[in-house]
């Protein structure tokens, strides 16, 4: 025996194996919809895509090219 309590043979292995079931490591698929309709869920607006983002974008650029020049 060593002074840290490991046995002195050639046939010992030091082994990371947990008997963990595969349950354990997947998130459940029946608390989703538990989870989504919580109520901090609806706090936040879905995000918007990029079209609408770019329109808006384009539209405020065209706005700005039409009033600058009869500002100044």
């Amino acid at each position: 025996m060593s002074a840290i309590g490991l046995p002195n043979s050639k046939n010992f292995a030091v082994s990371a194996y947990a008997d963990y079931r595969h349950d354990v490591l997947v998130f459940p698929r029946q608390q989703s919809p538990a989870l989504r309709d919580m109520e901090w869920e609806s706090r936040l607006k879905p995000l918007q895509s990029w079209s609408s983002l770019l329109g808006r974008g384009a539209a405020m650029v065209l706005l700005a090219m039409l009033v600058l020049p009869l500002i100044f």
